[in-house]
């Protein structure tokens, strides 16, 4: 029972950790988030040392994915789009640069589920379940501080694994 009350917690704490990101303190979004979900997670997983892993990568994904308008990412979908959300006002180029990014932040949990029964079953799931989460949050949900809560509670599902 306590587990669940553990991954719980990670889940709110992700949350705000995520806005606090957005509201200028950088490092909790991309430092300390995957260092708390990764602990996290190294206590529910017997401990398994390959948990702490996940810090590392999803640092990385992060750093390397993104969704604001001035990201690569964004770019590339303008470019698909043909040039149009270019200010970020084009919910098809939001959608897709946000699943893009939900999609590779997903793979951060690949050590989880190396290391849990069924864990390929519960990646597939959180992978579909955060790209599409990621992907359509921004673009619906209007209000900044939800928005952000929304999509950190959904990378901090990762302690579903």
């Amino acid at each position: 029972m306590w587990q669940y009350i553990l991954a719980g917690l990670s889940i709110l704490a992700g949350a705000q950790m995520w806005r606090m990101g957005g509201d200028g303190f950088k490092a909790m979004r991309t430092f300390f988030l995957p260092i708390l979900l990764a602990v996290v997670k190294f206590i529910l997983v017997f401990p398994n040392i390959f948990a702490l892993a996940y810090a590392i990568t999803l640092m990385a994904l992060i750093a390397i994915f993104s969704y604001g308008v001035s990201s690569p990412v964004h770019w590339l979908w303008v470019l698909i789009f043909g040039g149009k959300g270019a200010d970020g006002n084009y919910k098809p180029v939001e959608i897709c640069t946000r699943a893009t990014c939900g999609f590779f932040w997903s793979l951060a949990a690949i050590p989880f589920a190396m290391i849990v029964p069924n864990g390929w079953l519960y990646q597939t799931i959180y992978t579909i379940f955060l790209t599409i989460a990621n992907g359509l949050i921004g673009p619906f949900v209007r209000d900044v501080e939800i928005s952000e809560r929304a999509v950190g509670a959904a990378v901090s599902c990762s302690m579903l694994i």
